[in-house]
């Protein structure tokens, strides 16, 4: 019978020589087996404040938070076809996800994490199968209130020229950038999907030449506003927040905020997403949410965040009540299927 079975001498010794083999291990291969890889933001020290120092001090497993490329879609995609995982994990926003997910066979893992109190949390329009989300970004109107002394009240007064003068920037894609221009000309915020890229380009051949600056990541257009190089920048909340804690003259206009959430995705085929997942579930706690907003300026994901954050920060944040009035939520499903197109487009009209 099979419970009457006892191991023989050669089973004995294979077993031996497999427990020497492992601590002859090198130190390095074995502490490589309870770490893990993660892309975050790149946002001082906000990541390990939050999550890794703490996940680590919890579980043992080492996190080593790497920055990525603004937009690590073409990175993730080259390290799972190739079966090269510079990261196990990501932080991406919802619609570069989406677009993870539904391309070919797909490139990210289920996450698989259903019964965890902070996934429960989460609210529907912030998670899916393949993705936990983490912080709301607001891509908003910063200004300079020592130069702009009629503060503007939505994107129709940021692109009029002619009574808001000043020098402006502007992102250089068409995310973000093509619904700025739709609104300016004055596209209802209910009917802004589908986006009617001919409209927005035609409203933008109207302000190309009072454009100075096309930024490409956030940092960018946080300079640009601290140096007083322009006068108007849109830009992701927390970036203008950060001028605006160093002191700088200047403020957010929150009216038609444009929302997405970023979250965390496991890279498909990987081998350390038993590990990854232990981490988002960690990560998923309030309290650490907490932590992560205070230091980004990004609002929370779950509620029960905001109300761990003191009240002065908390009102700086999208997901507080006040700022989230008349916020448009981005359409990531109708990104996924355009932004190649689109982009292709819109880089062209930028450089002809």
């Amino acid at each position: 019978m099979a419970n009457d079975r006892r191991p023989d001498r050669r089973t004995l010794i294979a077993g031996a020589s497999a427990a020497i083999s492992t601590l002859a291990m090198p130190s390095i291969v074995r502490s490589q087996a309870r770490r893990i890889v993660v892309r975050d933001l790149g946002i001082g020290t906000s990541f390990n404040d939050a999550y890794g120092r703490e996940f680590t001090k919890q579980t043992g497993i080492e996190v080593l938070a790497i920055t990525g490329a603004n937009d690590p879609l073409g990175q993730i995609k080259q390290m799972v076809d190739s079966r090269t995982y510079t990261w196990d994990m990501s932080i991406v926003t919802r619609q570069i996800a989406n677009q993870l997910a539904s391309d070919g066979a797909g490139y990210l893992e289920p996450l698989k994490i259903e019964d965890s109190p902070g996934w429960q949390a989460l609210p529907e329009a912030f998670r899916s199968p393949v993705y936990a989300g983490n912080d709301v970004v607001a891509t908003v109107l910063g200004y300079r209130t020592d130069r702009v002394k009629t503060p503007p009240r939505n994107w129709v007064d940021f692109l009029d020229v002619a009574k808001f003068p000043g020098r402006r920037a502007m992102r250089r894609s068409p995310v973000d950038t093509v619904e700025q221009a739709l609104l300016a000309d004055g596209v209802d915020p209910g009917k802004l999907y589908p986006l009617d890229f001919d409209r927005a380009f035609k409203r933008l051949d109207g302000v190309k030449k009072d454009v100075a600056a096309w930024w490409t990541s956030g940092a960018q257009s946080t300079q640009l506003l601290q140096s007083g190089e322009v006068d108007f920048c849109p830009s992701w909340n927390g970036r203008i927040q950060a001028a605006i804690n160093a002191g700088e003259p200047i403020a957010i206009m929150w009216n038609q905020a444009l929302w997405q959430s970023e979250g965390w995705v496991i890279l498909k085929g990987g081998p350390k997403a038993d590990l990854c997942r232990e981490f988002i579930k960690f990560a998923l706690a309030p309290e650490r949410q907490a932590i992560f907003s205070k230091a980004t300026g990004y609002g929370p994901t779950i509620q029960a965040a905001l109300e761990k954050i003191e009240p002065a920060v908390a009102r700086t944040l999208p997901t507080f009540d006040a700022n989230r009035t008349g916020a448009i939520t981005v359409d990531v499903d109708f990104w996924t299927s355009s932004r190649d197109a689109a982009t292709d487009r819109f880089t062209k009209w930028v450089v002809g």
